[in-house]
């Protein structure tokens, strides 16, 4: 009897070790490498042409937090936007900023720059849903104060709008690595991966999530960002978007540069926040894998829900491959190329392997954390490694 049960539970065992297997082998290996087939073949036919129609109004919206580093690279940049400026609105919102960031902005009161000012600091979400109320224009582009955008790219994405269908329309951002850290390298190669599937996911039209630090939606399709709990804004405003029935799509040609984070601990803090906001709504989100709307369930699954679990995908692995042991030699080799994959890891002589193994811990712990008491508002600015120029 006791035989017997070994052997159901060594089965058990093994069937969790092949499922997690294969969910990590699609996430990081199958769905990359197909989705560009799977864009191919269900690819969205659009309802007009994209070209055609007059230019919509556009407001820009920036929530600002000590970036005085920064800041007037931002707005000289926003000045030399190739777009209609009787067509264009700049609010920025300076959300209790400790610095000069409401100073250097409230110069640039007479070119059209408006300033928000906040008494304190209560953080990006509330400062955005502030920034709506006073909006006025039909397109909302939201961006962070450290991108810094190509002369065209309003032009770029206001074209997706020219179809009443599409919702929210992301921008192309490249990243680039001043830092010459490891880190930042990984950060870098991951990024380039990211923004390949978003291209891809974006001729299907069903972008999973934006990027915050430039992206558009119709301002009427805008949703209140809860303030309770951090939010990641870009990707709950995009969600919202696709579960009202529209599409969000990706705009290579309309680009944004960033530097990488300064500091590996930096970068690895906001990866944890990142994590425990993507936690505090994830039941929010679910909606996403609603059957009757197959292909947007497949692409928030593959790219979405498997990352975000998977820390813990990689513990079960872990644990029944040694439970396996000794079943056979397979999972002895196995259990080698684990420990050595992530020897390479932790000393970091693969930077995209580092990265790649500092974002999940950080995922794991932004999971538990999304357990415990949140203090809501406020946020904490990272260093970059364009704080010096």
């Amino acid at each position: 009897m006791s035989e017997l049960m070994g052997e159901d539970f060594l089965f058990g065992v093994q069937i969790v070790f092949w499922t997690m297997l294969v969910l990590l082998i699609h996430c990081y290996l199958l769905f990359p490498v197909t989705l560009p087939f799977v864009s191919e073949l269900f690819k969205r036919k659009k309802s007009c042409d994209a070209s055609d129609g007059e230019l919509p109004t556009v407001s820009i919206l920036i929530s600002a937090y000590n970036e005085e580093a920064v800041i007037e690279r931002k707005i000289q940049n926003i000045l030399e936007i190739d777009y209609p400026k009787e067509k264009l609105e700049v609010l920025i919102g300076d959300d209790g900023s400790a610095d000069r960031t409401a100073e250097i902005v409230a110069r640039y009161a007479d070119q059209g720059i408006t300033l928000v000012k906040a008494p304190k600091n209560a953080g990006k979400a509330a400062m955005l849903n502030r920034l709506n109320g006073i909006a006025k224009n039909d397109i909302l582009l939201l961006c962070d104060a450290n991108t810094m955008f190509f002369p065209n790219v309003v032009r770029k994405l206001v074209r997706a709008f020219q179809d009443e269908k599409i919702g929210c329309a992301c921008g192309h951002l490249i990243l680039s690595d001043k830092s010459g850290s490891v880190l930042g390298r990984g950060e870098s190669s991951y990024w380039d991966l990211e923004s390949e599937i978003k291209k891809f996911e974006g001729v299907l039209d069903r972008l999973i999530g934006g990027n915050g630090a430039l992206y558009a939606i119709r301002r009427k399709l805008y949703t209140e960002l809860p303030v309770k709990k951090s939010v990641m804004d870009d990707f709950f405003i995009a969600t919202k978007v696709l579960q009202k029935g529209y599409y969000c799509t990706f705009v290579s040609s309309a680009i944004g540069t960033e530097q990488t984070s300064k500091e590996s601990t930096g970068e690895y803090r906001r990866k944890v926040r990142i994590g425990r906001a993507n936690f505090n709504f994830l039941f929010s989100y679910l909606p996403l894998l609603n059957p009757f709307r197959p292909l947007t369930a497949y692409l928030f699954f593959s790219h979405k829900i498997l990352r975000w679990f998977s820390a813990h995908i990689f513990i079960l692995l872990f644990i029944s491959n040694v439970l396996l042991l000794t079943s056979g030699l397979v999972y002895q080799i196995f259990f080698g190329a684990f420990v050595l994959g992530l020897l390479v890891a932790i000393f970091k002589i693969v930077p995209s392997g580092y990265y790649f193994l500092l974002m999940n811990f950080a995922m794991l712990k932004g999971f538990f954390m999304a357990f415990g008491r949140e203090k809501s508002g406020g946020w904490a600015r990272e260093a970059r490694s364009d704080d010096e120029a």
